[in-house]
């Protein structure tokens, strides 16, 4: 068994602010930090620190960036596949604002990450029962990443985020969906979509009997929407430190504990522990929680020994 994943890796400028700026606004940091990040690489790393062989496809530049990066996804057990770049395309960075309250906004130079062409897709990893991407990268890897013949039975699993129209595409060929409440009223066209009306949004993206859309709610926790049923996982009660990296947290949680056999609504409230644990350590990759710490909150939580 194992977790491939197709997806971005940036290097992450962190920037703590006691607000975010509004248009035209200077606002002065109180502190900035080098992070390791992307979403590709958050949710590699979350994957693997929750117990999943995983193997990441995915870009650098022949970069000091690149090199570190490749060292962290080492330390943290990730096997990585590197496609092969000319020495001109730089690694990927990210810019992000962080206010005190734990809300951020982010803004990516993709660099290396655009770079991923289908002819980089070789065959599956041997065994692998998930596959997993992300919209950082082209879509035409993406649509050869998930083709029929290429994972077999695997189950595809698409994070839709950011929200990119075009990305409809890929919806047939994917088995899970995982979106947040933005990302889908973007696909469905919407100005927002909250309670009752995630559900009969989410069925709108759905072509077959076998697919269903996983949505996060943030504090409200998450929820898995089939043809014909809908099922809600409240979240933990955490006081966040920061946000970064608690979508890709769960994403890659989730991923892990699909590829151990789990059914999602069975999985659902330890991804959404995860995610938790993950708000509480600044950073992407630096905040990914491993399994054991996560399963000891569940237990407390359950008044179950540890």
């Amino acid at each position: 068994m194992a977790v491939e994943l197709l997806g971005s890796i940036n290097v992450d400028i962190v920037t703590a602010l006691k607000h975010l700026p509004r248009p035209g606004e200077t606002v002065l940091a109180r502190k900035t930090e080098k992070l390791p990040g992307g979403k590709g690489a958050n949710q590699a790393v979350a994957a693997s620190r929750f117990g999943a062989d995983t193997y990441m496809i995915g870009a650098i530049g022949d970069d000091g960036d690149g090199e570190w990066m490749e060292s962290i996804l080492a330390e943290n057990g990730v096997h990585f596949l590197p496609v092969s770049l000319n020495g001109q395309v730089p690694t990927g960075m990210a810019y992000i604002a962080v206010d005190e309250k734990g809300e951020n906004q982010i803004i990516v130079a993709p660099g290396a990450n655009t770079a991923i062409a289908s002819e980089n897709i070789g065959p599956a990893i041997p065994g692998t029962r998930v596959f997993l991407a992300q919209l950082e990268v082209p879509l035409d890897a993406i649509a050869a990443f998930f083709q029929p013949d290429r994972v077999g039975h695997g189950l595809r699993v698409l994070n839709g985020a950011p929200a990119v129209p075009e990305a409809r595409v890929l919806f047939p060929d994917t088995d899970v969906l995982i979106l947040n409440q933005t990302e889908l009223a973007a696909y469905c066209e919407l100005s927002e979509v909250s309670g009752v009306e995630d559900a009969l949004a989410a069925r709108q993206l759905i072509t077959r009997e076998d697919q269903c859309v996983v949505v996060t709610l943030g504090a409200g926790g998450s929820c898995v929407i089939r043809r014909n049923s809908h099922y809600h996982a409240p979240a933990m009660k955490v006081v966040p430190v920061d946000t970064i990296g608690a979508g890709d947290c769960f994403v890659g949680a989730l991923a892990a504990l699909l590829d151990e056999g789990s059914r999602i609504e069975d999985a659902l409230p330890l991804a959404n522990a995860a995610a938790a644990q993950a708000t509480q350590v600044s950073g992407g990759v630096p905040a990914m929680p491993v399994r054991a710490a996560v399963d000891a909150v569940m237990a407390k939580l359950l008044g179950e020994p540890t």
